[in-house]
């Protein structure tokens, strides 16, 4: 269980340096580049809740192991850690409450081996006059169910790969394609822009992405509309044909912390003021 609450988040994490105002995220990096060194060796979860998620397929994802500077150390680890771990913080009996007894208002560290800490990857994209592209989550999904999301996002799947952009940027590409329909070709570019730790899920890693693309409204909805369908014939639902029409201070409301959070990342001003 988590406790969608922007500003109590922030007062739990108190002691951390807030990546902005309004915002439960600690900024670790920026734009990069970064480099990346594998550890073979695959993390185990020291499991104190005895959870046992029930998952179609329990994906291989990458955790962070530790950041130096600009030098990211990862390894394998399972998806259904971070269910057991990170995805479990406000439920009855679960790790929000004696990690801030044991850490106080700081953001456990990386090395806490109860937590997974796989990164996650999000990216907002841009269409054409920079109106940025959010479509509304299914209602049903574990995380952020509902809002107005990021164009995609989800955990960065462990690859072969051995740098940023096949490990990380081709992961988010994977995901706006399954998600709204879009490939790496449909972009004109696509570049991180934040690192950093979420306290939603008690300092999980996140990479922000922008992206930017030339198509119609007509193709980006053609677009959509087949994902949608592919996902529904997998049997789940990702996202819903409905996208925000206007991003404001108000309609900006209507979006998920991550949402917000990408947005905010973003290198140049905004006429909402996020």
């Amino acid at each position: 269980m988590l406790r969608y609450d922007a500003a109590w988040l922030i007062e739990q994490y108190r002691d951390e340096v807030g990546a902005g105002p309004g915002l439960p995220y600690s900024r670790i990096g920026g734009a990069g580049p970064y480099e990346v060194i594998r550890t073979e060796e695959p993390f185990r979860l020291h499991d104190v809740l005895g959870l046992t998620p029930r998952l179609d397929y329990d994906e291989p994802v990458v955790r962070l192991v530790a950041l130096d500077g600009h030098t990211l150390r990862v390894q394998r680890a399972a998806f259904s850690d971070g269910v057991k771990s990170n995805y479990a913080m406000d439920g009855p009996g679960e790790l929000r409450q004696p990690m801030l007894a044991q850490y106080g208002a700081k953001l456990p560290p990386l090395c806490d081996p109860r937590l997974s800490n796989g990164i996650g990857t999000a990216v907002v994209v841009f269409e054409r006059a920079d109106r940025p592209y959010l479509p509304r989550r299914a209602p049903r999904q574990a995380v952020f169910p509902a809002g107005y999301h990021c164009t995609a996002s989800g955990e960065a799947v462990w690859t072969a790969a051995n740098d940023f952009d096949g490990l990380f940027t081709a992961n988010i590409c994977r995901e706006l394609e399954e998600e709204v329909g879009l490939t790496r070709a449909d972009l004109d570019w696509i570049r991180p822009v934040a690192f950093c730790r979420e306290f939603l899920r008690a300092g999980k890693p996140q990479f922000f992405f922008a992206a930017a693309t030339s198509l119609s409204d007509e193709a980006l909805r053609e677009r959509r509309l087949a994902a949608i369908n592919r996902q529904l014939a997998a049997g789940r639902q990702e996202i819903l044909d409905d996208v925000l029409g206007e991003v404001s201070a108000e309609t900006v409301k209507l979006c998920t912390l991550e949402c917000v959070a990408n947005l905010a990342f973003v290198p140049h001003p905004l006429p909402w003021g996020v």
